[in-house]
């Protein structure tokens, strides 16, 4: 059975979440600080491979919101007067569902290195762990796992005081239960807090936590309007499905002034440019029902829920050719849309094809046929390909094999005149 992991929100109005960082920021730039923390957390625990991504949030009438914030995740409201209530209550959720474990994780530390959300994940799986936490410089903790509910742990606890650890770890000795402690990390509470973490962000290098980031970069960075970021007041979703999600945000502009602003939001999705040998590439042929015609391209596909992107890749690969890539080489990420469609995508070419024996799927209506690397890159020029992915895909994998022709390629030596 799966781990479920489930990430302890709050919905980040104004005035109800980080107060304690007010001064030096306002109540609105605290909410959204909080909301760039949650993006990120959401982004770090949906990585996590063959897992259930969860969110425990409160207020309950707020559903709607993370609906719309974390598509895919499953959702449930805290239950409780108190933190320890509320623990317990998630655990509860999650482990009467039979999941093999629980992890509940905190939205206060976004510079958490995954490692430690790996280690608590290979941890909780072993036979002779029955408790994992992940402890906090303050004297609480970031992350707790269960393999069962385990409401002593939580109860009349001094929440928000350096005992809560101790007490936490003296119950569970006095029940017997074997512990394993992950490494300590710092969560963002008071304005050092904050100042650590700006440090933290100056002194590593990367893109992650890329909302965190962003934020502050809004802050201290150029005061051209076109490069500030724009402020999301309400968020209010419209429509969703099991592939996608509709939303309309009221947003404040750089000068000041608000708009309305439509959001699609679709997720992951993944692409395989799939080399059957070294210069042969498969591709598909199909109908598109958006854009009312038959088209040539990779084959592509949304990300389901728990897998990582190379399963997804995969797994898109037997569905639509029937192989099995031996090597999986990443060649990009990048936003499909840069205006009214949230999704990202991951692009691969795969190699060492291993044909598998797959009964055919009814619901695909699929022609698969193999072409030249070089033929298909003349489709590209020419317009017949017109699907961003492939198109990405093959000119990224065509300026590759011409960089290593050329470094390859004999230097000529001129003679004496």
């Amino acid at each position: 059975m799966s781990i479920a992991v489930a990430i302890m929100a709050k919905a980040p109005r104004a005035g109800e979440v980080k107060t304690r960082l007010c001064p030096p920021l306002s109540p609105a730039e605290a909410s959204e600080l909080y909301r760039c923390f949650l993006l990120d957390k959401i982004e770090q625990v949906r990585m996590l491979k063959s897992t259930i991504p969860a969110i425990a949030y409160t207020p309950a009438e707020e559903r709607t919101f993370f609906e719309t914030l974390a598509p895919g995740f499953v959702l449930f409201p805290q239950e409780g007067p108190d933190l320890g209530a509320r623990l317990a209550s998630c655990f509860d959720h999650l482990l009467e569902r039979g999941y093999a474990g629980a992890l509940a994780v905190d939205s206060d530390t976004p510079t958490l290195p995954s490692e430690f959300l790996e280690r608590a994940l290979a941890a909780i799986a072993m036979p002779n762990v029955d408790l994992v936490v992940g402890p906090s410089e303050d004297g609480g903790y970031y992350l707790i796992g269960l393999k069962k509910a385990e409401r002593a742990l939580f109860a009349e606890i001094e929440w928000s005081t350096p005992m809560v650890l101790p007490e936490t770890i003296r119950r569970a000795a006095a029940k017997g239960l074997r512990v394993v402690s992950l490494p300590r990390w710092f969560d963002v509470d008071t304005a050092d807090d904050l100042e650590r973490l700006k440090a933290s962000l100056h002194a590593t290098d990367g893109d992650e936590p890329r909302h965190t980031r962003r934020f502050f970069l809004d802050r201290t960075g150029p005061k051209n309007l076109s490069e500030k970021s724009w402020t999301t007041l309400t968020s209010r979703p419209i429509y969703n499905n099991r592939w996608l999600s509709l939303r309309e945000d009221l947003a404040e502009l750089p000068d000041g002034r608000t708009t309305i602003y439509g959001v699609v939001e679709c997720g992951q999705c993944v692409g395989v440019l799939p080399f059957v040998d070294p210069d042969t590439v498969c591709l598909i042929r199909q109908y598109r029902y958006v854009s009312r015609r038959v088209t040539w391209e990779m084959p592509t596909g949304g990300v389901h829920l728990g897998e990582s992107i190379e399963e997804a890749a995969q797994r898109e690969l037997s569905e639509e050719i029937g192989y099995r890539a031996e090597r999986l080489t990443h060649v990009s990420t990048y936003h499909t849309s840069k205006s009214v469609l949230d999704e990202t995508a991951h692009l691969f070419v795969g190699e060492g094809l291993v044909k598998l024996e797959l009964p055919s799927d009814e619901t695909e209506f699929i022609e698969v046929r193999p072409f030249p690397i070089q033929d298909v890159l003349q489709m590209v020029l020419s317009g017949e390909i017109v699907d961003s992915m492939t198109i990405i895909a093959v000119l990224l994998e065509s300026r590759r094999r011409s960089l290593s022709s050329k470094e390859s390629r004999p230097t000529a030596v001129r003679g004496p005149e």
